[in-house]
């Protein structure tokens, strides 16, 4: 809870929601502290909206390790294709020396080795295709949670801004009549 009112005031657009994941991680198990729930109570933020962003914080956290591991995913298959397409030109330049050295059986001992590693790489290559499906796929879930987390915290806010305009309007509030006429007639003068 502090965490994320702390997040609020401190990080941002994005600072509640992380704010609010760092105080779960920490310990928002726990039952709330009375202080602090007057605290969030008298800032115009209830458990329901603290629970919110958290939900939507954890959500995001998880989106975020989702797309790394995704990205990590698609960028290693990327370098097993390179490696690979390295690999079936080299074999083939040696096919190529070893036709001119009119060593036909070397040859194609070599070209039937690349043939393997250019079949592998087709595998690859499609995998790699899946794989980018997937990285689009993530950072779309990204974006659209990223948007969710900007409507909570747009959401916190308007709270918390409602909350103090409702504060400062009974503090300042005016009577309906002039102290010093109410003065003198509470002493009987008209």
């Amino acid at each position: 809870a502090a965490g994320a009112i702390l997040g609020a005031m401190l990080g941002g657009p994005f600072g509640a929601l992380f704010g609010a994941q760092i105080g779960a991680s920490v310990g928002s198990a726990r039952a709330f502290d009375k202080a602090k729930e007057e605290e969030m109570r008298r800032m115009g933020i209830t458990k329901e909206m603290l629970e919110m962003a958290e939900d939507c914080g954890v959500a995001l956290e998880q989106a975020m390790e989702g797309l790394k591991a995704t990205r990590d995913s698609f960028e290693t298959q990327q370098a097993f294709a390179r490696r690979l397409d390295s690999d079936a030109n080299k074999l083939y330049e040696q096919a190529k020396t070893a036709m001119a050295a009119s060593d036909e059986e070397k040859a194609r001992v070599l070209l039937t080795e690349r043939q393997g590693v250019q079949e592998k790489l087709k595998r690859t290559l499609v995998t790699c295709a899946e794989a980018r499906k997937r990285l689009e796929q993530q950072e779309e879930n990204v974006a659209a949670l990223e948007g969710r987390a900007m409507e909570v915290e747009s959401l916190l806010r308007r709270g918390v801004g409602a909350k103090a305009l409702e504060n400062s309007s009974n503090q300042f509030s005016l009577s309906d009549e002039d102290p010093v006429l109410k003065k003198f007639r509470d002493l009987g003068i008209d």
